[in-house]
């Protein structure tokens, strides 16, 4: 039960009328207007969810609304009896048959699953597209039909436009052949639908026809000349005859009205329920609310509630929370400071979510919906019935005993106030008990200790105070629960300047028990104060931290990222590299085969043959399986030398060392033609093979070649003709480190002229390397231009 008088007293007409602003159709915003709150759950759900639903179609999939057409109530009732709209209405009609078509096909567009109600609703909206084709075709305006609504009409029309200028013709030509001085004008005009001629009063008998009109001072009279009395005949049966046919054609459009006026009355019942829904929406986005949490067990719980009436500016967001812990709120403290604005704003927000409205507060809210919600409020002093504050208090609150249970809400402020304390505070101690019993839940204000003491001692009901600040006495508008609030009535009157012995004389009547209880109560509220400081910067102190730690992660992420992309890439650089000495090696054998085959060999070829046997061992020390698992273990100082056959584990690969940098315990690692700069305990050597590379197994032909004391001799120069830049220096940059490893003293670089951006490119690159002395151009017979000499460190 929720009474009108409740309704009023916290203010939610108000919030109805704010709520009907939004509606599109006159007849929603009166049903606004005499919402009442659903009390219970399933109804409350029910609304819930239908705004939730106009919420979704408005801001998450544009749906344009609802199309704005007037009521037709009255025109189709007279259609049902027979009777015919005027232009006017049928277009009234037409506003109707439009706006079902374009929400229908709006909502019906939108394929979400969570859209079920108000999809429901649309669907059963009935589309009379044959009429609403019909009469946009025939009614142009209010004043206005179509001519060829029929063929009749327009070729009536047509016989009417065709004797409306025989007419014009022959007054034209009458004029033209009587004297000037008869007519009052030249100008042709009509009288009761007949043309007619304007002749001076005193020339009347001088012209034959008949008078239909004369002038208000009687000069002018309009005479129709007897040559156009028949051509007039035959333009008023063309008109009878106009207004005949679109009799007809507006009487058969209106039966056809009639036969769908229900569908029509149906769709205007459906489209002002999916209004009501909208304008709930849109009254929610409007004022920033959110779609609370709503329960059925008397749980309240509002996280940063804002009263909705007070100005935006000025309110100060409020956690109120009962229905978990206790069910009664006893809320005390100074006047001013919140206490029935915080009791009103609970209510408010109450009826607002059991109306199917979201509520002014943070998300996670959560409301629940009761069967009664019951409030004493105000000073409701009756004169009429000689009734005083107390008495009319006293009744309200017998009235509210009367009707609640258990799923109640009850709102009371100064319980027990205006009459003798002591009276007022046991009459108040008795009533709360008797609430309690109950199990309703509520929020009650109150001064007296009593209550106050009491609640400290009830598991039922808890006590709470608006905080004030201890030195100014100001509102700061902040609920604490747990903590009973002083009235500071003595505090204030003295910072309001109130005379000093008075106040000091006040104090001293105070009982010791009162004195000791405030002075309890001032200190746990400074102790609440300080350990909220300290939560306030233990957590700004945490947050800072969790700041740091989050961007810590973030760093160490992205590392991880870089690193196994640089070790897949060093995997796939390692693994084409491999392919590609394979293959080599294969063209190497067939070669060595081809020359080790013949009968006689000359020095020149011996020589070939060793230069291939030592590229072959060079392709087969970097063929392996990179996929392979192995046994490793940390390389021995003693095999940190120089051409060792290494395993870099962070790159999952095998490589040559090359320079050593003992001071440093750090060497260079070539992978291919990756140079790679290791720490000594990040070099690994297999278990199995320790060594440098290993030889290849000779065979009978290699012994030839060594017996012919031929030695490997390492290549001294490179060609990079036809590379990029980038592929160019890459390859100088591992011909040089080999050339270094090998003791060359002189290598040559053969890249041709070409535009010259090589050759740039390559001798910017020399004069910054450090394992480069000094280097030219090749001399006549060396190449010239075309190629580089190089002396190296």
């Amino acid at each position: 039960m929720i009474l009108p008088k409740t309704l009023k007293i916290l203010e939610y007409d108000k919030i109805l009328a704010e709520v009907s602003k939004y509606a599109v159709l006159e007849k929603t915003k009166q049903l606004i207007l005499n919402t009442m709150p659903a009390s219970n759950f399933l109804d409350a759900d029910f609304l819930l969810k239908k705004t939730e639903e106009a919420y979704k179609l408005l801001f998450t999939f544009n749906v344009g609304g609802v199309y704005y057409f007037d009521d037709v109530s009255e025109e189709l009732t007279r259609v049902n009896k027979g009777g015919t709209l005027i232009n006017a209405e049928f277009l009234r009609v037409l506003s109707n048959l439009k706006s079902a078509k374009l929400l229908k096909n709006s909502i019906s567009a939108v394929s979400e699953p969570s859209i079920k109600i108000l999809d429901e609703l649309a669907s059963n909206l009935v589309l009379c597209t044959d009429l609403e084709e019909e009469i946009a075709r025939v009614i142009i305006s209010e004043d206005e039909i179509n001519d060829h609504a029929t063929p009749k009409l327009y070729s009536i029309r047509r016989s009417i436009r065709s004797l409306n200028a025989k007419i014009r013709e022959k007054l034209n030509s009458y004029m033209r052949g009587n004297p000037e001085k008869y007519m009052q004008d030249s100008v042709v005009t009509m009288r009761h639908d007949r043309y007619v001629i304007p002749v001076k009063s005193e020339f009347r008998s001088q012209v034959k026809g008949f008078i239909h009109d004369q002038s208000a001072s009687g000069a002018t009279v309009f005479i129709e000349p007897d040559v156009i009395i028949e051509l007039n005949n035959e333009l008023k049966r063309a008109m009878l005859d106009e207004a005949n046919e679109i009799n007809k054609i507006l009487a058969e459009l209106s039966n056809r009205v009639a036969l769908v006026s229900e569908d029509i009355k149906n769709n205007a019942e459906i489209i002002g329920e999916i209004d009501l829904s909208f304008a709930k929406a849109f009254y929610s986005f409007g004022n920033k609310n959110t779609k609370p949490n709503l329960v059925d067990n008397g749980v309240i719980d509002v996280k940063k509630g804002k009263h909705p009436l007070i100005n935006k500016e000025k309110v100060v967001p409020i956690d109120v929370c009962i229905g978990k812990d206790f069910n009664i709120l006893l809320l005390s403290g100074p006047n001013t400071g919140g206490k029935t604005v915080t009791m009103k704003l609970v209510g408010l927000i109450s009826l607002m979510a059991m109306s199917g409205l979201y509520i002014p507060a943070q998300e996670d809210s959560t409301v629940s919906v009761f069967n009664g919600v019951f409030c004493d409020i105000g000073d409701e002093q009756s004169i009429e019935q000689n009734l005083s504050t107390f008495s009319s208090h006293i009744l309200n609150i017998k009235s509210i005993l009367d009707s609640i249970d258990e799923k109640s809400l009850v709102l009371i402020d100064e319980i027990g106030a205006g009459t003798d304390p002591d009276e007022g505070s046991s009459i108040a101690l008795a009533t709360i008990e008797k609430f309690l019993k109950t199990n309703c839940f509520g929020i009650f204000t109150t001064h007296y200790t009593r209550l106050k003491e009491f609640a400290i001692n009830n598991d039922k009901i808890e006590n709470g105070s608006m905080e004030f600040d201890p030195v100014s006495f100001k509102p700061l508008y902040k609920l604490n629960v747990g903590i009973p609030g002083n009235s500071n009535a003595i505090e204030i009157a003295k910072s309001l300047g109130f005379d000093n012995e008075i106040v000091n004389k006040a104090i001293s009547y105070l009982s010791t028990e009162k004195i000791e209880f405030v002075n309890i109560i001032k200190k746990a509220e400074i102790s609440i104060r300080e350990n909220e400081e300290l939560i306030k910067k233990q957590t700004e102190i945490n947050n800072k931290k969790q700041e740091e730690l989050n961007k810590i992660s973030l760093e160490r992420e992205k590392i991880e990222k870089e690193r196994e992309k640089i070790n897949q890439n060093a995997k796939q650089e390692v693994k084409r590299i491999v392919e590609d000495k394979l293959e080599e090696a294969e063209e190497i054998i067939e070669e060595l085969k081809s020359i080790l085959n013949r009968v006689g060999l000359e020095s020149k070829e011996l020589f070939k043959a060793g230069e291939l046997r030592n590229r072959l061992r060079n392709s087969k020390s970097l063929a392996y399986d990179v996929n392979q698992p192995l046994e490793l273990k940390p390389i021995e100082k003693k095999n940190i030398k120089t051409g060792n056959k290494v395993y870099v584990k962070k790159v999952n690969s095998y490589g040559v060392l090359g320079k050593i940098k003992q001071e440093k315990e750090e060497a260079e690692v070539f992978i291919g033609n990756v140079k790679f700069l290791v720490k000594f305990n990040e070099i690994f050597t297999s278990i199995e093979d320790d060594k440098p590379l290993k030889q290849p197994k000779k065979t009978e032909n290699d012994v030839k070649i060594y017996k012919s004391n031929l030695t490997y001799l390492p290549k001294s120069e490179i060609n990079v003709l036809g590379k990029t830049t980038l592929e160019a220096i890459s390859d100088i940059e591992q011909f040089i480190s080999e050339a270094i490893l090998n003791n060359l003293e002189e290598i040559k670089i053969i890249h041709g002229v070409g535009t010259g951006a090589l050759l740039k490119c390559i001798r910017g690159y020399l004069s910054k390397c450090k394992n480069v002395l000094e280097f030219r151009r090749g001399k006549y017979g060396e190449g010239e231009n075309g190629v580089t000499i190089i002396k190296l460190n």
